[in-house]
């Protein structure tokens, strides 16, 4: 049976609806007992009900003009489209929705852009689900299995980060098919991302959208983290002063503020074939490891790097247990990153790689 969401579709939500009660169970397990929740934010979200599918990957469709899309990223208008999945009690849903392409960097160099997909809010709540928030989709850059890889390495680096820093963005790795007048042009991995609207609901928390913001104002431990973990990864393209790749968020529980990472694709560890460091970075190549940090203590290093090697064996085991990716790939993965979890291994080394500040000690 196929469930047909548009506009003359009439849909008894409450068979779907009983099947997410487990669901919105679970993520208000993740909501602080302080929180201040609208009417509907304790249903579960789009994504939400996506993230929540540990049994299998999702697999979804996408019917829409792709030629359009394509030759219209850069203008980043929507256009209509139909999302297929299948609900928790086997129905397969399909919802018009409208897209369009997202993104900066890889809007100009990729043939297949991120998109940002926005389904009609009255569906969503018919379906159970809240209706504030879109969905976040990155793709491969272009068809084939080398961009495939870099893709499920840019889905790696999100997971990787998750192990370091407690607040980060949750991501979805799902299957897509995609099709244009009843035909389907591809199949491939993709990945859900949240929306920062949602991050910031999700732990009761308020985004910092504007003014400047300084590394002196940050949440020093966390800040710490993020420095060694885009080191870890070899990702220089993200900066504080710049608001470049960074969210900002005022969070309960903390004093300072939180800067949570995000697009990881110039990354040496994902290794794309556009990426290339920025002007003012010393390095030839992005797979060359350049520290950001600023102003990091010898005590400061010895604490972060203490932690990331008790993450050792956690991080590296889970690079070998991603078999989205092909062997090889896992084992030029671990191998980056032994490389960082060597450094930290040689205090000398570490010392000389990490702690920066003017004063020393």
């Amino acid at each position: 049976m196929v469930i047909r969401m548009n506009n003359s579709s009439q849909f008894p939500a409450l068979a779907f609806s009983l099947c997410l009660l487990c669901l919105q169970a679970a993520q208000a397990q993740d909501i602080p007992d302080d929180a201040t929740l609208s009417p509907e934010s304790d249903k579960p979200s789009l994504f939400d009900f996506f993230y929540s599918r540990t049994d299998s990957i999702p697999a979804l469709t996408l019917k829409t003009d792709w030629g359009l899309l394509i030759r219209t990223k850069q203008d980043e208008k929507y256009q209509p489209g139909v999302l297929g999945f299948v609900n928790q009690d086997g129905r397969k849903v399909e919802l018009d929705v409208e897209l369009r392409a997202r993104g900066n960097a890889r809007k100009k160099v990729c043939q297949l852009p991120p998109l940002k997909i926005k389904a009609g809010k009255r569906y969503l709540r018919e379906l159970g689900f809240n209706p504030e928030y879109k969905l976040k989709l990155v793709l491969p850059c272009q068809p084939g299995k080398a961009h495939e890889d870099c893709l499920l390495r840019e889905a790696l680096a999100y997971e990787l980060c998750s192990m370091a820093i407690p607040i980060h963005f949750r991501t979805k790795i799902v299957t897509l098919q995609c099709w244009q007048d009843d035909k389907e042009k591809h199949t491939h991995y993709a990945f859900l991302i949240e929306e920062k609207e949602e991050l910031a609901a999700r732990l009761n928390g308020r985004l910092l959208t504007r003014g400047e913001i300084r590394v002196t104002a940050l949440e020093r431990d966390l800040y710490l983290r993020m420095c060694f973990f885009q080191h870890m990864i070899a990702n220089t393209d993200w900066s504080v002063s710049s608001r470049h790749n960074l969210q900002f968020l005022h969070l309960p529980g903390y004093n300072r503020v939180v800067a949570v990472p995000y697009d990881f694709d110039y990354a040496g560890l994902v290794n794309t074939s556009y990426a290339i460091p920025g002007s003012t970075i010393p390095v030839e190549d992005v797979s060359q490891r350049y520290f950001q940090g600023e102003e990091i203590t010898q005590e400061e290093a010895r604490e972060c790097a203490a932690f990331f090697l008790s993450r050792r064996e956690q991080v590296l085991q889970r690079c070998q247990s991603f078999d989205m990716l092909k062997e090889k790939s896992r084992e030029s993965v671990r191998d980056f990153l032994e490389i960082f979890f060597d450094i930290l291994s040689d205090e000398e080394l570490m010392l000389q790689t990490f702690a920066n500040a003017k004063d020393g000690d």
